[in-house]
């Protein structure tokens, strides 16, 4: 199915600037602690630890830790799209939904490797379709194939439009790191922001679309019982 209506991805790109512009400090500084804090981890690992084992339960620990702060992030952009005032604390709240993230992010990267290894083009429409399962996570009270299953519905009939988006933050992105990696700090942020707001266009044509008919019609109300 096609859409005939694109998505706003200019005004998601400048959702992202102004919400940056408005929160630089906040962002930043929870951008910095969800990048430095398991960099830290795996930089203290290598240094204390020379066994493999124990280098190894250092690595599952950074990795957790790095997956808590992603999901955290995807958190805090979704509450601004929102139009709330996250917190700092908002970083850790997603810990008991950590496990539905790990195993979806799993199975996720699995569908996109294999994609990109037999053909490329179906590897960049998996990563594209999946792109919002951490955003159906803390948006949503969903297991693990639950979120990739609506990641994948929300997205259905959007795949050019998203892949613009994909090629748009990519080049955001590929600018940030040519300034010294330090513009990262600034196009991550934004890149997650315009997708937070992506996300929820799409959820909230999904939840729209749910009350129509496959015939594109409204239900059709019971006709009236005769008296």
């Amino acid at each position: 199915m096609t859409n005939t209506q694109g998505l706003p991805l200019g005004e998601s790109v400048e959702f992202g600037w102004n919400t940056l512009k408005a929160r630089a400090l906040f962002i930043i500084g929870v951008t910095l602690a969800a990048w430095g804090i398991p960099a830290i981890i795996g930089w203290a690992g290598g240094v204390a630890f020379d066994r493999g084992i124990q280098k190894f339960g250092m690595w599952i620990i950074e990795t957790a830790v790095s997956a808590t702060f992603s999901l955290g992030l995807a958190k805090i952009y979704l509450r601004f799209r929102d139009g709330e005032q996250p917190v700092f604390e908002n970083l850790f709240d997603v810990l008991p939904r950590l496990y539905v993230y790990i195993g979806a992010s799993i199975i996720a990267s699995i569908a996109v490797m294999m994609g990109l290894i037999l053909v490329v083009v179906p590897g960049i429409i998996f990563l594209i379709r999946l792109w919002f399962v951490g955003f159906v996570i803390v948006d949503e009270d969903v297991g693990v194939l639950d979120a990739i299953q609506r990641s994948w519905d929300i997205t259905r009939g959007y795949t050019l439009d998203l892949f613009l988006l994909f090629i748009v933050l990519c080049g955001l992105n590929i600018l940030g790191a040519i300034c010294l990696f330090v513009g990262l700090l600034v196009t991550v942020p934004i890149s997650g922001l315009a997708l937070a707001a992506t996300y929820r266009t799409l959820s909230t044509r999904a939840a729209g679309n749910a009350a129509v008919t496959p015939a594109g019609r409204p239900p059709v109300p019971p006709a009236p019982t005769a008296t």
